[in-house]
């Protein structure tokens, strides 16, 4: 019976090994085991035997501990028996009958009832048919369960009756020390000698079958992870899967931008096929154990999105094992001979439509779209799972492979690309006003170039980053950390118009080739001014900075400013203070605030302590802590590019956030990433217009609230005045350049204000303005409507940002990141091909974007119409704001396009006629201003146009493209709904 067993499981495991195996090759995971032997020995030791991530659970936690470590010790029970087979009193060789084994294998099974039966408590309690979505359980196998711990019920009965016959026949060789074992023989005794040898028997031989059937069981489910679970954890990335993202690869090797030319068609760019993932990301499959831990965190998933870690793992799981047969195929001929459910398996989309259940599809595509594009990359699910799948990592690769090759992906998102590739920035603002935040500020500030020559002059290079240098509320904290560094002494620069976006919103979003040729560019400006140590304000840019530079031959020593503002404290260079004369409440003393961890800063990055204790520091307040936080805080849900991408389904994340900030019943809400503030922000908008929040109940970052307290004031709500204080004007600096000094120092505010000092057309002034549906800079009233942007040119007559004296010189390269005057994807001009009106349809109800990377196979380039009959075309009424869904626009891909051109196949038109640009953007951007402006057109047209028209064109100044700043937002209920 044994050797039949363990034929058929020497069978399956090999079985199992050939699938993993057909995965794509891996040797980073085998070279990282031998390059930190020493950290692999420790996580077995911690994760696997001392089940350190399921302790985080302590009930649950503790209950499969003792599970564990009872098929550890339990272990030698079955030695025993198998030896009692053959010779009476067989004992261990070097262990023997030592009454310590025979008290630890009684506790441990006594133990492991005990842990089977809170396992039964706990999933009766849970029950997805009673509490739905809000069960862990929810898709999990229940009768797989069920029937394990029934299982492991009979393994625990049969010893006892193995044991305690054994013992009430005189041969169980333990003593006392065996303590149940004597108990249950104790029961049996009274049958006589006879009976419990026969029970003996029984008993040995009911043990063995049971432990053979449990083997074939859990080779075919679910707890294939009892074997599995330790090697998955060896290869897990350290010390978690989270910070950086696993490296876009193909074959085992990382794919770079200049390795497009040599690529042939074999060469996979993310993951499209299930054999695409790794070896590593097939074992992750299998070793889930469906516990839900990842769900029960997700911020999507609580929130009535599609995404389910665990059922996204599951799916890819069970589409892996039906398509095995077809990966296992030696030959085309060998497949051909496959059933019909087999090849239909084989043929199914990785990622698109589905039927029945997004999150559990019973037909149409593995994963649904809605579920690849719900995640936020916050990491709870990797941080919870206790076997350590790496479900962010999977999400990245498919969303890679629907960019870069299906050209599948949010229509929001086209704006991101753009704005990133054309100006660094995800908002598509101006390069060259991003040292537009130091105006006003009554201290110079030194910029790499022009003040210092090289970073070895300073202490810190200062990374402002894209939100802290165009976005009006992370401005604020900007300035605030500059003035702090200044107060406490030390020496910093910043990069000014040098700097762009580390390109982080890109990776997330899948565009891994808009990162590396940022990250390249940044990688460039780092070293040629030898940039050692850096502090970032935004935790998507010290995530980035700190652990995915490294690859591009950059190392950092980085710190969030939180963590250097909590240095600087203790080291008594900053002293906060007591509020003097103040009343109590959000006004002054008694005031309370709590903390928000941002997801790139805590989980990603394990800061949790600095914020907090920068915090705890400040007098006359009192730190209240959210149910959810440390490393099971909630997410805000900006992260993986959401921050760009409307949010349709279900709650949004940030109000749920903001919700449970507000029944702390704090003051003031602490932030710690640029992101978070605008999410947290909009969400606190939508709870005070719905009654729900107290009206002085406001988010500010932690070294806003540090700031405050070192001058001795109590941060209060804003309220806006009419315009910019009397008395304050900017003046640049002796030498001129972007130094930033005043003749009267210009407060820092709280909140942003109506005739703020900082605010220009560069500024992304309303918190609606960093969604979707945010505005242009430089004179456009939609991000598309500036037609040279995209493709690397700057337009001739651009208007000059607003105070250029601050500005910096002017850059001396186009506008685009790759090429002069081209784009990331340049292809060669062709011959210009008329567009089918089947053609300009399909491509309109295309949903991200139409077709692949290498589709563009014959751009034409439009012919411009006459200025004259442009500036008479009838005009068209602004699009109503609640249009939120603009039909995707179809045109020709100009000579040296971009791969994210939508072509047009609707032009919206403004009052004055011109186009307000297309996808999403163009539906609200009419909302967003009163008077929009047209994109610009070449000189001839300033000749033939209309009086009205002539009105509305910008002038030098860029005055009528100010951002509007006194929008009434509380109609809104989000960010993404004016």
């Amino acid at each position: 019976m044994t050797a039949f067993t363990l034929f058929f499981a020497g069978r399956r495991v090999w079985w199992l090994y050939r699938v993993t195996m057909s995965g794509q090759p891996a040797p980073d995971r085998v070279q990282g085991v031998f390059r930190r032997l020493g950290v692999a020995v420790r996580t077995q030791l911690t994760e696997v035997f001392g089940q350190r991530k399921l302790l985080k659970w302590t009930v649950p936690g503790a209950a499969h501990f003792f599970v564990f470590w009872a098929f550890m010790i339990l272990l030698t029970v079955y030695i025993e028996a198998y030896g009692s087979l053959f010779e009476r009193g067989f004992a261990i060789p070097g262990i023997g009958h030592s009454p310590i084994l025979g008290f630890l294998q009684d506790f441990i099974a006594m133990m492991c009832f005990l842990g089977i039966v809170t396992f039964a408590i706990i999933r009766w309690r849970n029950r997805p048919a009673e509490l739905g979505r809000k069960s862990r359980f929810n898709g999990s196998h229940l009768g797989g369960a069920w029937l394990t711990l029934i299982m492991i019920f009979n393994v625990l009965w049969t010893i006892f009756l193995f044991r305690g016959s054994s013992a009430a026949a005189g041969n169980l060789p333990y003593g006392n020390a065996a303590f149940i074992s004597h108990a249950v023989g104790d029961i049996i005794h009274p049958f006589g000698h006879g009976t419990a040898l026969v029970l003996e028997q029984i008993g040995l031989l009911l043990h063995i079958a049971v432990m053979l059937v449990f083997l074939m069981l859990v080779l075919h489910s679910k707890h294939l992870h009892i074997f599995i679970a330790p090697i998955n954890v060896l290869f897990g990335r350290r010390p978690m899967a989270l910070g950086a993202i696993k490296p876009m690869t193909s074959g085992g090797q990382p794919v770079k931008f200049e390795d497009l030319e040599e690529m042939d068609e074999d060469m996979a760019l993310g993951v499209g096929r299930v054999e695409d993932f790794s070896w590593k990301g097939i074992l992750d499959f299998n070793t889930c154990t469906e516990c839900g831990r990842c769900q029960s965190q997700c911020p999507a998933w609580n929130t009535d999105k599609p995404l389910s870690p665990k059922m996204l793992i599951l799916m890819l799981r069970d589409h892996t094992t039906a398509k095995a047969p077809y990966l296992l195929a030696g030959s085309d001929e060998e497949r051909a001979k496959l059933p019909a459910s087999v090849l239909a398996e084989a043929e199914r989309p990785l990622v698109g439509e589905t039927e029945g259940l997004a999150w559990e599809p019973t037909g149409g595509a593995v994963i649904d779209n809605d579920v690849l594009w719900s995640c936020t990359s916050c990491g709870a699910c990797v941080n919870q799972c206790p076997v350590d799948i790496e479900h962010v990592d999977h999400i990245m690769d498919m969303r890679r492979h629907q960019v870069l090759v299906e050209s599948n992906f949010p229509s929001e998102l086209n704006g991101l690309f753009r704005g990133m590739e054309s100006k660094g920035n995800p908002w598509n603002m101006s390069a060259t006003a991003r040292l537009e935040w130091a105006q006003g500020l009554d201290f110079p500030v030194k910029v790499v170039g022009e003040d210092v020559e090289s970073l070895d002059e300073v202490e810190w290079l200062f990374w402002v980053g894209c939100a802290g240098a165009y976005e009006d509320r992370a401005k604020k904290t900007t300035r605030a950390v500059a003035e702090l560094l200044n107060m406490a002494g030390v020496d910093f620069a910043v990069l000014g118009n040098g700097e762009t976006c580390t390109g982080d919103p890109a990776r997330r979003a899948g565009n891994e080739f808009i990162f590396q040729g940022l990250a390249a560019q940044n990688a460039e400006t780092l070293k040629e001014h030898r940039a050692k140590k850096v502090v970032a304000t935004c935790a998507h840019c010290f995530n980035t900075l700190k652990n995915e530079y490294d690859a591009f031959g950059v190392e950092l020593d980085v710190v969030h400013h939180t963590q250097l503002l909590n240095r600087l404290v203790r080291e008594k260079k900053l002293t906060p203070v007591a509020v003097p004369g103040s009343n109590g409440g959000a006004n002054g003393a008694g005031r309370s605030i709590t903390y928000h961890d941002p997801c790139y800063l805590g989980r990603h990055n394990q800061v949790y302590n600095p914020p907090r204790e920068l915090l705890e520091i400040i007098p006359d307040a009192t730190f209240t802590e959210m149910p959810r936080s440390g490393e099971r805080s909630f997410c805000c849900g900006a992260g993986g590019a959401r921050m760009w991408m409307e949010e349709t389904i279900g709650e949004r994340i940030n109000v749920n956030r903001t919700r449970e900030a507000v029944a702390t019943g704090a003051d003031q809400i602490a932030v710690a990433c640029p992101f978070c503030r605008v999410m947290l922000a909009d969400g606190l908008t939508a709870e005070q217009q719905d009654g729900n929040a107290r009206e002085e109940v406001e988010v500010l970052d932690v070294a806003q609230l540090l700031l405050a307290s070192v001058k001795g004031e109590a941060p209060v709500k804003a309220k806006a005045p009419a315009g910019i204080t009397a008395g304050t004007t900017t003046a640049t600096t002796a030498g001129g350049g972007t130094s930033g000094a005043v003749a009267t120092a210009v407060e820092t505010k709280d909140e942003p204000e109506t005739g703020d000092v900082t605010q220009t057309s560069s500024t992304v002034t309303e918190t609606s303005d960093v969604g979707p549906n945010a505005k242009a800079s430089g004179g456009s009233s939609s991000l598309f409507d500036d037609p040279s942007s995209l493709f690397g040119e700057e337009p001739q007559a651009s208007s000059p940002t607003p105070n250029a004296e601050h500005a910096g010189p002017p850059e001396e390269k186009s506008g685009s990141l790759f090429a002069e005057g081209g784009s990331l994807f340049d292809t060669p001009a062709q011959a210009a091909v008329p567009e089918t009106e089947e053609a300009s349809a399909s491509a309109s109800e295309a949903k991200g974007g139409g077709g692949s990377l290498f589709d563009i196979g014959a751009p034409a380039e439009p012919e411009p119409a006459p200025a004259a009959e442009k500036a008479s075309e009838p005009t068209q009424p602004p699009a109503e704001a609640e249009d939120e869904h603009p039909e995707t626009s179809s045109a020709s891909v100009p000579e040296g396009g971009s791969l994210f051109d939508i072509k047009e196949a609707v032009k919206s038109k403004s009052d004055d006629g011109a186009p307000t640009g297309a996808g999403p953007a163009a539906g609200a951007a009419t909302a967003d201003t009163e008077d929009p402006a047209p994109a610009e057109q070449p000189a001839p047209a300033t000749e033939t146009a209309s009086e009205d028209e002539k009105v509305t064109k910008p002038g030098p100044s860029g005055e009528a493209h100010q951002p509007k700043t006194d929008a009434d937002i509380s109609e809104t209920g989000s960010l993404f709904d004016l």
